[in-house]
């Protein structure tokens, strides 16, 4: 994350409350402490072991690491915040579109016109005892029943005189309030009104839909109908599925001016008080009633072209509990194996990040290379004053580059955990939202078959002794056809009668069906509907309804008008779900900060078996299914689960979430069951990993330069090293120095045993390709160090690439052994052999190589590498 310079000081404010941070800070100062102690004794002591520079290093390195570290902990929290805000005024938006579709359809209701037309020309219809009031007051009970988000439905006269109301007429009789004027006169489809009014005395958030209802011939409106909303409970039915009783995040709504208008903390937040929005999509500390938040202020991305009243998504944080959820608690369940390789391989990590671990590594090779010399130096001055105790801070210097290697190992490990681990919970949430936007939808399409049942021409119609006449399937058709005009979900809507025939079709395509029987296997169950409450849906599979492709068909019973609740016919909704349920997908999908969709990301809906009914990714048919742990889909209703998994050649971060319903759809009252999840799958990596674990990581891990004990006097002093699989050591009578990569120049017509050359203390000296030599012995790629060589007197110095320094050991004699003629022509340059001893963690032979050897393989070229220097 790039922050400004007030980000930064934000970031250093903020690592203070970072729970997380603390380990991993303690840490690199205890080993901090190591290298300001080490340097100043080596400073003194001046044997080689002076490590200003890598104590210079290593601070910096520190700096970056733990600014990282609070960055990404930093991150998690932002979107933790970011999403509850943005999820919580989505959710709500896309709740009012659908209200905004009600109340233009509500108004042109038959029933509510020819009431209204009734109180216009005869006064005396408004008695509580009229039966067409009555019958409309029952009316609107059931539409509440049905459309539970609403506690209220009202009629006026555009006079202002209330005509019905669903909750009878305790509340007045009048209202002046200007939205009846403006639902008279509006040039949109509906009215939004959210302010206190006399239609709702004593509610301090009504929201209200409100729209003109016209007179039968459309010449002139005779009534306004509001549609009075849940808001406070739906707000607080939001709130609950984002914000968990252990959490500390506050998700609040305000509007324009920065009121708040819901809280999911009202001790905390208020509803009424004005609170500080944060602009331009950041995360900022903020100050409430004397306590510092993070916080962040979102806006919706709307549904449809629909914006909604410019309200705004706002969460926060205290600062003290702000990082708590930014622990990787996500990842505890993912299989060590599997972590390990997704943290070897993984595409999320910048190059920031990736950096720390190699310029660790970087430290703790110039540790173990100025060891390394000073221990070869220490051997070859037998008079340098002080050795044991150079030889201790030797060894101690050693083992500070090794615990150095571990810390930041762990710490790095830490980091990418947590970024992980941020991916993880994004799944989770993104799960939770796909499966949370599909429940309300279809509770939804749940509703309008109900309703459209109940609707007074369609019963009319059927509740006839003969066939419905050609007149009125045609009036019927464009009935259904007007509803389809403005319930675009809707591939196809469909009347059948009490035999299963169908009547009429609001798509002209399936005008072939007109006449035909039914035989799907929701029929007869919607038939046999004795209840308004009651409706079927079919299972989600292909349909000839739908054009052969998979959907899900929402059926209701149209009752009798005589009362007794024996079904005269039916109504059938065929949801167009191809594109609807992508749709939904394509919402839940993570995305970059730029607001494109992360890459390969993809989201599924399937059912508890596995088998996808839709999928962000074209390419995935419904009906097939998705071949990952059953662990995903054995799930509670309402509850998640989130890992890694290895998918397609990939790491995949997967969150999962089992449908819980919304409202009464799908809940205890509701006989409807059907278990859906909803996945969100992220890659991790391109690839899966090759490997568990890292030669060169396992060697410093055993490094801990633990010289041999001999007993007596006669020992071989050899620096060790590795080259390729071979692990190789030289006696330190000869002078050795260890020296860092640097490029090495070709000779043209030299032997395929030298490599190359480099300068040496104003001195061209060859490099010798061991792996010419002895079988293993190739240098692998990657960061290598060159062991320079010089024998006794005045011979020629020469070098050879190794990838790691060993340590130097003190080896009795006796141990030594001599090479088996078995090894062929490598006896040459291998003078003798150490074993491994019982204590030895290694277990490896140890190889010492020959140097006069190597020096009589060299002397031909020792005339023209002069040479090559002269100039």
């Amino acid at each position: 994350m790039n922050l400004q310079n007030n980000d930064q000081d934000d970031l250093k404010h903020l690592s203070k409350f970072m729970v997380g941070l603390q380990q991993d800070q303690e840490r690199l100062r205890d080993i901090q402490a190591k290298y300001d102690h080490l340097t100043l004794l080596g400073q003194m002591l001046s044997a080689g072991t002076d490590i200003t520079s890598m104590r210079t290093d290593f601070n910096a390195l520190a700096g970056i690491l733990l600014g990282q570290l609070a960055s990404e902990l930093h991150n998690k929290a932002i979107l933790n915040l970011k999403s509850t805000a943005r999820i919580a005024i989505d959710i709500l938006i896309r709740n009012l579109f659908e209200r905004t579709a009600d109340i233009g359809f509500l108004a042109t209701d038959s029933d509510i016109c020819a009431y209204a037309q009734a109180c216009e020309q005869d006064p005396p219809a408004v008695r509580v005892d009229d039966p067409q009031r009555v019958a409309l007051q029952a009316r609107f009970r059931e539409y509440v029943r049905k459309y539970s988000v609403y506690h209220d439905i009202i009629l006026l006269a555009p006079d202002g005189s209330i005509l019905l109301r669903l909750n009878g007429d305790s509340v007045g009789t009048r209202s002046s309030d200007p939205l009846i004027a403006a639902s008279l006169s509006t040039a949109d489809a509906y009215v939004e009104t959210f302010r206190p009014t006399d239609l709702l005395p004593g509610d301090d958030s009504p929201l209200i839909y409100s729209y003109r209802v016209m007179s039968k011939d459309g010449s002139r409106p005779i009534g306004v109908l509001c549609l009075c909303f849940r808001f406070q409970d739906e707000c607080q039915r939001i709130f609950r599925n984002l914000v968990a009783e252990s959490d500390w995040t506050v998700v609040t709504i305000l509007d324009a001016d920065g009121r708040i208008i819901a809280s999911s903390d009202v001790y905390q937040f208020p509803v009424g008080a004005r609170i500080a929005q944060v602009k331009d999509d950041a995360c900022r500390i903020t100050r409430f009633a004397g306590r510092e938040y993070l916080a962040t202020t979102q806006q919706t991305q709307g549904y449809q072209g629909y914006m909604g009243p410019g309200w705004q998504g706002h969460s926060l944080a205290p600062l003290n509990h702000a990082f708590e959820m930014a622990i990787a608690h996500e990842i505890a369940q993912v299989p060590e194996p599997i972590l390990a390789g997704v943290l070897e391989t993984a595409s999320l990590f910048s190059p920031d990040l990736r950096a720390i671990p190699l310029r660790a590594a970087s430290i703790q090779r110039e540790l173990n290379r100025a060891v390394w010399n000073g221990n070869v130096w220490l051997s070859r001055d037998s008079h340098a004053l002080n050795t044991s105790f150079a030889k201790v801070l030797l060894r101690e210097i050693g083992n500070t580059g090794v615990h150095t290697l571990d810390v930041f190992s762990q710490s790095t490990t830490n980091l990418y955990k947590t970024v992980v681990s941020s991916v993880l919970y994004n799944c989770s949430l993104q799960a939770a939202l796909a499966i949370d936007i599909m429940d309300r939808n279809l509770y939804e399409r749940a509703n309008d078959c109900r309703w459209w049942a109940l609707t007074s021409a369609f019963r009319e119609a059927l509740d006839q002794p003969e066939e419905v006449q050609e007149q009125q399937r045609q009036r019927l058709g464009a009935i259904l056809t007007g509803i389809n005009r403005l319930y675009t979900v809707y591939h196809n809507l469909m009347i059948f009668d009490r035999a299963a025939k169908v009547v009429a079709v609001s798509n002209q395509a399936y005008s072939h069906m007109l006449g035909k029987t039914l035989q799907t296997a929701w029929v007869m169950p919607t038939l046999g509907l004795s209840d308004s409450q009651g409706y079927c849906v079919s299972a989600f599979e292909p349909s000839e309804l739908y054009a052969g492709r998979h959907s899900y068909i929402y059926a209701a019973a149209i009752p009798a008008l005589n009362g007794t609740g024996t079904a005269v016919g039916g109504v059938a909704i065929v949801f167009d779900s191809t594109p609807q349920l992508r749709a939904m997908l394509l919402d839940a999908l993570p995305r970059n900060r730029d607001g494109s969709f992360v890459e390969g990301a993809f989201a599924i809906f399937a059912e508890r078996n596995g088998h996808i009914i839709a999928s962000s990714d074209e390419t995935i048919a419904p009906g097939t299914a998705l071949a990952i742990g059953r662990e995903f889909f054995d799930l509670r209703v309402g509850e998640g689960y989130a890992n890694i998994i290895e998918f397609n050649g990939r790491y995949y971060g997967v969150g999962s979430r089992m449908s819980s319903g919304y409202r009464e759809y799908k809940g205890e009252v509701d006989a409807y069951r059907n278990d859906i999840v909803a996945l969100v799958l992220v890659p991790l990596s391109k690839r899966l990993s090759q490997c568990d674990v890292h030669d060169a990581a396992q060697r410093q891990a055993r490094n801990d330069y633990s010289p041999y004990r001999p007993s007596g006097d006669d020992v071989a002093e050899v620096a060790s090293f590795y080259v390729g699989d071979g692990w190789y050591g030289i006696r330190l009578e000869y002078e050795i120095e260890a020296i860092d990569a640097q490029p090495i120049t070709r000779i043209p017509e030299a032997p395929s045993w030298i490599y190359g050359c480099i300068v040496h203390q104003d001195q061209v000296i060859p490099i010798i390709d061991l792996g010419s030599f002895l079988p293993g012995a190739a240098a692998t790629a990657g960061d290598r160090q060159i062991v320079v060589v010089r024998g006794p007197g005045k011979q020629m110095r020469f070098g050879f690439i190794v990838d790691e320094l060993g340590d130097t050991r003190e080896i009795s004699l006796s141990q030594l052994e001599a090479v088996p003629t078995s090894m062929g022509g490598t006896t040459a340059l291998i003078e003798s052999l150490v074993k491994p001893q019982g204590e030895d963690p290694d277990q490896r032979i140890l190889m010492i190589l020959s140097v006069q050897q190597l020096l009589e393989r060299l002397s031909p070229l020792e005339s023209a590498m002069q040479s090559a220097a002269l100039p």
